[in-house]
């Protein structure tokens, strides 16, 4: 062996083998391991860089970990050996072999422990020289076929103990991620969107009253149908206009690969599991699709599904819905109840014949309508039904909307995701809690159901409900139900402070508060009163006035 490649071998050992050892110490500390997780380490680059300035001696490196396209995670050091020293020739021959010979006999062992290496590594060089010009350039990748055996079969353990399996056994949250990530790796399963959309749809129902895992879980299986859309499937087909402009463009013929159905049919699927949250990146999904020659994806851009009254015409209204963009459109041609009336009932129609809950309204008013609730997002759909309760007549109609609606752990497309997301249903039941007493169970039926962790609507509504109505003793159940419902960072009403002085609503307070858990109790008395001293008083007040009439 060259006298140089010998040195630049021992080198390059000396920095990996320091930095494999610390992380063999880290691994060995890990409290638990998931069986969903052959190992950690699946990467390691050496090269030799140019420095940045002409003037400037570049550096050997190694990476042990694959950079982002904006970071750089390389180990440098400076050489005895001088990259004019080395050719392609000794590179290729005798240097990339031998440290390739070393690092593969380590990665078949256990000999920094079972949890070391992943089932799959890339082994890469990367030596350019002095001039910047490439010297030797190679990338390779290893599987052990044994961890990968092994990984497949805890996969499919996983499945039916945890995925498939009757409650109460629950899988753990960092299972999960896995879970979905294997769900789409080639090496481990043979992609089929069939086996995918069961399996991820299941998980969905069998979470869905576990709000913390769920919504987990909904973010895992949406991140991991993202990265196998956008790192795995699209580059197949598509170039990337420039690293700082994402546009993506088909490839020209000469280079485009036979486009796999069975893939662009998963592509389908992201594009609609993710349009639950994400409307643009499901349409843009969609026209990818479309350019790939996917005849459902032009359909369902163009039509939606095919399954529900994509479109109604009538004299006073011109309704359109697409179920799979989760929009619906509505045109009338006055601003008159009769046109409001017809336009809902054409919501409520969709809505029965299973249209998504969580979609997004277009529609235009000289009207500009909206609730006097403090936090509310100022969009089309808020306006479309602020204008429509001004018409008693349609109230009831708009109950029956509400109650078809609301659906928790769901959230309008209106707007962004963000705080002012609100649960379908929203602007109606509001809005008629402020119009009338009458609406009141659903108001509470409403705010039974709200989600108080992702949403913050409610928050202000109590004090608005008490602006219209006043505050009596029959309307503290339905403020107490929205009380409770409040978020975290719910505010005291200080608006409210002469209603709560008075001894018949310290009363009727007093008694709700016997019914509410403790926790709930001590939101409830914050937001009624404020500071720990406040509550103190209110509560001996309570206790003062409930004594003397025993």
């Amino acid at each position: 062996m060259h006298p140089h490649i010998e040195l630049l071998l021992s080198e390059t050992w000396s920095q990996l083998e320091p930095l494999y050892l610390a992380e063999k110490k880290r691994i060995e500390e890990f409290p638990r391991y998931s069986p969903l997780q052959a190992g950690l380490r699946d990467y390691f680059k050496v090269g030799y860089r140019k420095g940045k300035s002409s003037y400037k001696q570049g550096s050997f490196f190694i990476e042990v970990e694959e950079p982002f396209s904006w970071s750089d995670s390389a180990y440098t050091w400076e050489s005895e050996v001088f990259i004019d020293d080395l050719s392609p020739t000794l590179l290729q021959e005798e240097y990339a072999p031998a440290l390739q010979q070393r690092l593969h006999t380590l990665f078949m062992s256990d000999e920094y422990g079972s949890h070391f290496f992943d089932y799959r590594f890339t082994v890469s060089f990367a030596f350019e020289n002095e001039q910047g010009e490439p010297l030797y350039v190679h990338t390779e990748q290893w599987i052990n076929p044994d961890k990968l055996q092994s990984l497949q079969q805890a996969l499919n353990d996983f499945i039916d103990r945890k995925i498939k399996s009757d409650l109460p056994i629950l899988p753990q949250k960092e299972d999960l991620f896995f879970f979905a990530n294997l769900m789409l790796n080639q090496d481990v399963v043979t992609l089929d969107v069939q086996n995918v959309s069961s399996l991820f749809e299941h998980t969905d129902t069998k979470l869905i009253t576990f709000r913390e895992l769920y919504s987990d879980w909904q973010s895992t299986s949406r991140l991991a149908l993202l990265h196998w859309a956008n790192e795995i499937f699209l580059p197949r087909y598509f170039d990337m206009e420039s690293e700082y402009n994402t546009t993506l463009h088909l490839k020209s013929a000469d280079m485009l690969p036979a486009i796999d159905a069975k893939e662009l049919e998963l592509l389908i699927y992201t594009a609609l599991r993710i349009g639950k949250s994400d409307a643009d990146q499901r349409q843009t999904y969609l026209e990818y699709a479309v350019q790939l020659h996917s005849d459902q994806a032009e359909i369902y851009l163009l039509q939606g599904s095919g399954t529900i009254e994509s479109e109604r015409k009538t004299d006073l209204f011109h309704g359109k819905a697409n179920d799979i963009l989760q929009t619906i459109q509505i045109k009338l041609t006055t601003e008159e109840k009769s046109n409001y009336r017809e336009a809902l009932t054409y919501i409520c129609d969709l809505l029965r014949t299973g249209f998504p809950h969580e979609y997004q309204l277009k529609y235009s008013s000289k009207s500009k309508s909206l609730l006097p609730v403090k936090g509310l997002a100022k969009s089309p759909l808020h306006r479309f039904f602020a204008n429509a309760l001004q018409y008693p007549a349609l109230h009831p109609l708009i109950a029956e909307y509400g109650e078809l609606a609301m659906q928790e752990f769901a959230w309008y497309s209106d707007v962004e995701p963000g705080e002012k997301s609100v649960m379908p249903g929203t602007y109606a039941i509001l809005g008629l809690g402020l119009y009338s007493t009458n609406y009141f169970p659903l108001l509470i039926q409403y705010m039974q159901m709200v989600d108080t962790e992702h949403q913050s609507a409610q928050d202000h509504y109590a004090e608005a409900l008490v602006e219209t109505h006043g505050m009596d003793v029959s309307l503290v159940p339905v403020l107490m139900s929205i009380l409770v419902a409040s978020g975290q960072s719910a505010k005291p009403i200080k608006a409210w402070t002469a209603y709560i002085e008075r001894p018949e609503i310290i009363l009727a307070w007093d008694q709700q508060l016997q019914t509410i858990e403790d926790y709930q109790r001590d939101q409830v008395l914050y937001r009624l009163c404020g500071s720990a001293a406040k509550q103190k008083s209110f509560i001996q007040k309570a206790e003062k006035l409930r004594s003397s009439k025993s």
